[in-house]
C-alpha cells in the first residue's frame, strides 16, 4: 500500500508506561518514516497541551489530532484547522449533573486541560493510582478554584470532557444518563473513565478532515491504537493496525495485530509494513 500518514493513539500505543516516553527504537522508526515523506500525525483522545515532548520534538511532526478528533491542529502555526467543539447546551447538562454528584472531571479548552483545585490537593491519596499516572495527571492539567464556573464561561469552545476514575455504579449511572443526550457520543480509553464528545467528533472524523486539506485518500492512511476511542481511526484507514495489548473488540476489526506497547508494538508495525 502507498502509506503517506502514520496515525498514532498515544496511551497504550505509543508512549511507554510512564505516559511521556518512547523507546528509542520508536524514535529512530518514526525518523526513518518522515524522512521517506510520510506524515506522522498524534491522533490522541489528550488535549494537545497534554502531548509529550518526546513525540512533539520530533522533527517533522507537523499535525495533530487531538480531544479525539475534536481539533485539528497545524503544529507549524498553532492554527486548529479542523474543530467539532460539544456545544454550549451539552456542556451545560453535563457539567450540571457532575456537580451534583460531586464528580471529578477535566474539561478540555483551547488546547489545555482544567480541573477543580481541591482534586489536585487530594489526588495523592488514591492509593489505586500509581505515580506515574499521578504525576501525570498534576503535571499535565491547570488548576481552577471552580470548574463549573471556569466551563460556563467557556461553554462554547470545550472540546471534550473527561470523567475518570469512576466508581462502576457511577459510570453505569452516568453513562446510560449521558447517551440520552442528543448531539454526544461517548467512549473512552481506559477503564472507568467517560470521555464526551461532539457526535461528529471522533478519531476518524479528524483524520478524513485533515486527509481532505492534505489531498489523500483512507487508502494512504496507516492507524496504530488499542483502545475504543480508536475504533472510527482504525475503520477510517486503509491500513489498520491493533497492538497487542488492544481490546478483543479493536483487535477483530483492525487488518494486523502488532506486538504491546511496551515490546515496541508501534515501531514493529512501521518497520513490517511501511518501511519495507
Amino acid at each position: 500500500m502507498d502509506i503517506k500518514l502514520i496515525a498514532l493513539d498515544m496511551d497504550g500505543t505509543t508512549l511507554q508506561k510512564d505516559y511521556m516516553s518512547i523507546s528509542e527504537r520508536t524514535r529512530i522508526v518514526l525518523e526513518k518514516a518522515i524522512a521517506k515523506g510520510i506524515h506522522v500525525v498524534p491522533s490522541t483522545g489528550r488535549i494537545l497541551g497534554q502531548l509529550p515532548k518526546s513525540v512533539m520534538s520530533i522533527p517533522g511532526i507537523n499535525y495533530a489530532v487531538t480531544s479525539n478528533g475534536a481539533a485539528v491542529t497545524n503544529l507549524n502555526t498553532n492554527e486548529v484547522i479542523s474543530s467539532n467543539y460539544l456545544g454550549s447546551g451539552s456542556v451545560k447538562k453535563i457539567m450540571k449533573t457532575l456537580t451534583r454528584r460531586n464528580l471529578f472531571c477535566e474539561v478540555y479548552y483551547q488546547g489545555q486541560s482544567y480541573g477543580e483545585r481541591r482534586y489536585f490537593d487530594m489526588i495523592g491519596d488514591r492509593n489505586e493510582l500509581s505515580e506515574d499516572l499521578i504525576a501525570f495527571i498534576r503535571s499535565n492539567a491547570i488548576a481552577v478554584d471552580n470548574v463549573l464556573d471556569f466551563t460556563m464561561e467557556n461553554a462554547a469552545e470545550i472540546e471534550k470532557i473527561n470523567i475518570p476514575l469512576l466508581s462502576d455504579k457511577n459510570l453505569r449511572v452516568l453513562w446510560q444518563k449521558f447517551s440520552q443526550i442528543h448531539g454526544v457520543t461517548l467512549t473512552k480509553a481506559i477503564a472507568n473513565n467517560i470521555e464526551v464528545n461532539h457526535r461528529l467528533a471522533n478519531k476518524g472524523s479528524g483524520l478524513k478532515q485533515l486527509c481532505q486539506i492534505l489531498k489523500l485518500e483512507p487508502r494512504n492512511v496507516m492507524a496504530i491504537g488499542d483502545s475504543d476511542n480508536d475504533l472510527r481511526m482504525l475503520e477510517f484507514a486503509g491500513l489498520s493496525v491493533a497492538m497487542g495489548n488492544a481490546s478483543e473488540e479493536i483487535k477483530a476489526i483492525a487488518n494486523h495485530v502488532t506486538l504491546p506497547f511496551y515490546e515496541d508494538g508501534v515501531a514493529h508495525a512501521i518497520e513490517k509494513y511501511v518501511l519495507v
